[in-house]
């Protein structure tokens, strides 16, 4: 009965793990760089160890026993923890670093300009920007910060919203000399982003249009853009107007590059979130990097008006 309670050895069970992933002890050989006849004595002994089968051979696969199910599955979950534990261990070990994954028109329209900022506050913070839109858990994935633009209600994060995103027309000084009103727009390029494209919460032309009560302006007509930044520079080079969010123009909009030309700001159903590891205590440039970030957007993200 004592021998039942101790516990078979890593080697053994890691062993396991490969076979049951595999479905073949050739393969399982191969992956652990190991002999085919290592891994055949390793799952001996183990099912001599638990008392009962694992698996069943046969000349072409191996299938798990209701008991090779059970352990299996346990393997599953305990190695994934011991991974994400020794993941964490070695981050911590690395104090100053610090890796933030963006979307590509945050990193551009606003992270980078804010750096010197960051930079400033934490002078010895080793940075690392990652601008993509691949989907990434903090924490994970060799990401400690995630900035998303969205609904919020991610799964499996803690989250915050960094701001409440309001939506309006930006163009370039000159243009805005030939826009008096709304409906003069119908005589002018309108600048469009396919982010989140068709979701309830995102603000378009024409829900823009709708909240402004214009008519005869068609809101699927001019230039659509992968990302929102793209827009923005159209929109600085004179090539239109576009429909921007106030944290990614409102340096623009206060140095004069750009201006809002009417009063019209339409809150979104979207923004911009930071996303770090659930649960624990996070690494200090981690808490320290959010807090700025925090800090910084509501002291200078939101749109100047005129």
């Amino acid at each position: 009965m004592e021998e039942l309670h101790r516990l078979p050895s890593l080697d053994a069970l890691l062993t396991f793990h490969e076979v049951a992933r595999r479905k073949s002890f050739t393969k399982a050989a191969r992956a652990l760089s190991v002999t085919q006849g290592a891994v055949s004595h390793r799952i001996k002994g183990l099912e001599a160890h638990l008392g009962q089968p694992l698996l069943h051979r046969t000349s072409r696969r191996v299938e798990l026993t209701d008991a090779g199910r059970l352990l299996a599955d346990a393997c599953e979950g305990a190695l994934d923890q011991l991974e994400d534990a020794l993941r964490q261990l070695i981050l911590l070990s690395d104090t100053a670093r610090l890796v933030v994954s963006c979307s590509p028109s945050f990193a551009i329209r606003w992270l980078v300009p804010h750096l010197p900022e960051l930079q400033a506050a934490h002078p010895g913070l080793d940075v690392r920007i990652s601008a993509d839109d691949r989907r990434v858990r903090p924490g994970r994935d060799g990401i400690d910060v995630c900035i998303r633009y969205g609904p919020g209600g991610a799964v499996g994060v803690d989250e915050l919203r960094l701001s409440v995103e309001e939506v309006t027309p930006v163009c370039s000084p000159a243009l805005r000399e030939r826009l008096r009103t709304p409906a003069d727009l119908a005589r002018h390029t309108l600048l469009h982003d396919e982010v989140l494209h068709g979701h309830p919460g995102r603000v378009g032309w024409r829900r823009w249009l709708d909240e402004a009560g214009v008519q005869g302006v068609d809101p699927d007509h001019g230039v659509r853009f992968s990302h929102a930044h793209m827009a923005v520079e159209a929109a600085i080079a004179g090539q239109g107007v576009a429909l921007a969010r106030g944290i990614l123009v409102a340096a623009d909009l206060a140095s004069g590059r750009l201006v809002a030309p009417f009063d019209l700001h339409v809150e979104s159903g979207l923004a911009y979130w930071v996303l770090t590891p659930r649960g624990g205590v996070l690494r200090a440039p981690v808490r320290a990097f959010r807090e700025w970030l925090v800090g910084a957007v509501a002291g200078g993200a939101l749109p100047v008006r005129g």
